[in-house]
């Protein structure tokens, strides 16, 4: 999978413009999604030049769906390929479940949509789910959507 890393660090992010809000200046921060030592998240974050303020907001899960489907037009989609042995379906959806925070029905749902080559989330969302698949004991990769088992 194409990604930015550092150390235990994986991300994808995007660009968005504010004011500052102690001095006025135009700023260009960034906001997306992140695994940072295996823990899933979102975060928003910026610095002023000209003042110096700083502003780092970190949370749990994907975020909001506006930069949730941003980041889905600007790298595409994702999912999980199988690479060998069994299919992990069932730890796949119970997973799968706690990163999106979905429904047994849509965790299914998705799951098998993305088995049929469409976009199951980020790639960040996948990687979250492929790197929590492993430690399960499973063989799965992150690949784009569309792309052939």
């Amino acid at each position: 999978m194409e990604r930015e890393r550092e150390e235990e660090m994986i991300y994808r992010a995007l660009d968005f413009q504010l004011t500052c809000s102690k001095c006025g200046h135009d700023v260009t921060g960034s906001r997306g999604q992140q695994i940072v030592v295996e823990k899933f998240g979102w975060f928003d974050e910026w610095q002023c030049k000209n003042c110096g303020l700083v502003s780092c907001d970190y949370g749990d899960g994907p975020g909001s769906e506006h930069v949730r489907q941003r980041l889905l037009e600007t790298f595409g989609g994702f999912r999980p390929r199988l690479v060998e042995g069994r299919d992990g379906t069932v730890a796949a959806a119970r997973r799968l479940r706690e990163i999106l925070d979905c429904s047994p029905a849509e965790a299914i749902g998705k799951l098998k949509a993305a088995k049929a080559g469409e976009p199951l989330g980020t790639a960040v969302e996948v990687e979250a789910l492929v790197q929590a698949l492993r430690r399960d004991g499973y063989a799965y990769e992150t690949v784009a959507a569309g792309s052939e088992d």
